[in-house]
């Protein structure tokens, strides 16, 4: 059990850091291709946005994050879910 809970932890580590990394290029690409559009979107922090590259890809990381967490834990939740469903009926059928 304990290993199970030990590799769960790397695949929401690994869907972190790897939406983290795709979230910050697609934001990069954003703020290459239209500044403006960051400099309008986070207007509140215009003495950040000297480099709107930089900070639309800071941005993307941080939410690439947030959102890989939230998909690579749920899915392990459903996982961990479809187990205990294969586990119950394994044991019905037993008895």
């Amino acid at each position: 059990m304990t290993k199970t809970a030990i590799q769960f932890f790397f695949i929401i580590l690994l869907g972190s850091l790897l939406s983290a990394i795709i979230g910050g290029a697609f934001a990069a690409v954003i703020g290459a291709l239209a500044p403006e559009f960051v400099s309008d979107l986070f207007a509140a922090y215009q003495e950040e946005l000297d480099k709107p590259i930089a900070y639309a890809a800071t941005v993307g990381m941080i939410w690439g994050i947030f959102i890989g967490a939230a998909v690579a834990g749920f899915s392990c939740f459903l996982s961990v879910l479809l187990r205990l469903v294969k586990l119950r009926i394994e044991t019905t059928k037993k008895d």
